[in-house]
């Protein structure tokens, strides 16, 4: 096999500051009333053109018709992940009383049973054969073709590919939820393939009922955590080892749109009692994120015996660490907090661990067999 990368490791692009959203949102909304008398074409000409200077990799298209219920402005990176955090910081500062809703992210095509052409060359979603498995925790795709493509223009087609499964799956399925994508070599016997266009409902129903990915925030009665010791290569045995405490239950969110950025928050501790005020804290962060659905904790972490950090996957990285500053001042006072954030919109930090904690679990299962 031949293989080509469906590229999920990142790096953010500079993110626009709210000064900067701002000021395109109220030169839109200044200029509104003019931009509806126009096609809807040139509706989304102008509207971008009042977007460039402020974020020149993104874009503004309309979905449904100009002055109509239902109208939506999409905001989109064109399926470039780097620049995913500036598109949903665009929608999460957008003003309230537009008439038209605003979108992150293009949506899947209501149509999956369509053909494109590219410099002279048609292939259509019925042309493009797909079979799935899990990498790991996401994911993974075999591509093949159902007809013959000459030799000069594999390289072509296999773009278009990706162009065709990012309008079937959605810019965010397919940016964010698929991890590896390979491409048989022509002729190669792939099992389980189907045409992309019959695509969706399967990538659906593999993301619930393999990777077990409701959505859904799990019921604290139902919650699963794994304990684990956790050294350092090389460490010497009688090193204390780290404790990791792993919310395995947290998988049923993992690539939630809304949770897309990753914090730690580390708390040092010297004693018994400053241990108990910087788990005080964290759990206080815990419950108030879950309580408000606005994060959740992905893992904690006892680093020797000096420091705990706790990560979370969160909606609004400053509120979060507003509301842990808070936390930690009621809690914890006079412990020196360090807080991360990364926008992780693969959840990357996460489904490492749970990949390899769940390999292991595979392993000890087919040894006790």
């Amino acid at each position: 096999m031949s293989a080509n990368t469906h590229e999920n490791d990142h790096v953010a692009a500079a993110p626009l500051g709210v000064p900067q959203i701002d000021a395109f949102w109220s030169d839109f909304s200044d200029q509104l009333a003019s931009l509806e008398t126009l096609e809807g074409a040139e509706f989304v000409e102008q509207a971008n053109a009042l977007l460039q200077p402020y974020a020149p990799e993104l874009s503004i298209e309309l979905e449904g018709r100009l002055k109509e219920p239902g109208g939506k402005l999409v905001i989109t990176a064109h399926g470039n992940i780097e620049q995913f955090e500036n598109v949903q910081a665009l929608v999460r500062h957008a003003p309230q009383g537009l008439p038209y809703g605003v979108q992150a992210f293009r949506s899947r095509t209501l149509n999956p049973e369509f053909s494109m052409g590219m410099q002279g060359f048609e292939l259509s979603c019925t042309d493009v054969l797909v079979a799935h498995y899990d990498a790991g925790g996401i994911l993974g795709l075999q591509l093949s073709f159902g007809k013959d493509i000459p030799v000069d223009m594999q390289e072509h087609a296999r773009h278009m590919a990706f162009i065709l499964l990012d309008h079937v799956l959605g810019e965010w399925d397919f940016s964010v939820r698929v991890g590896p994508i390979e491409f048989a070599e022509p002729g190669e016997h792939v099992d389980g393939r189907q045409p992309l266009s019959l695509f969706p409902p399967i990538f659906d129903a593999f993301q619930r009922d393999t990777l077990g990915r409701s959505y859904d925030y799990p019921q604290q009665e139902h919650d699963r955590w794994i304990s684990l010791e956790v050294r350092a290569r090389g460490a010497d045995e009688d090193e204390v080892p780290d404790l990791l405490t792993f919310h395995d239950s947290a998988n049923a969110l993992a690539t939630r749109a809304d949770l897309p950025h990753f914090i730690t928050w580390r708390l040092p501790f010297s004693s018994q009692e400053t241990l108990d005020s910087a788990r005080d804290a964290h759990d206080a962060l815990d419950a108030e994120l879950r309580r408000l659905q606005r994060g959740i904790q992905a893992f904690a972490r006892m680093e020797g015996m000096q420091s705990r950090t706790v990560a979370f996957y969160v909606d609004d990285p400053d509120y979060a660490m507003q509301l842990a500053n808070q936390l930690g001042a009621e809690h914890a006072p006079g412990l020196k907090a360090e807080l991360q954030v990364a926008y992780d919109p693969s959840w990357r930090e996460y489904l490492g661990l749970y990949g390899a904690i769940h390999r292991h679990e595979r392993e000890w299962t087919e040894d006790a067999a």
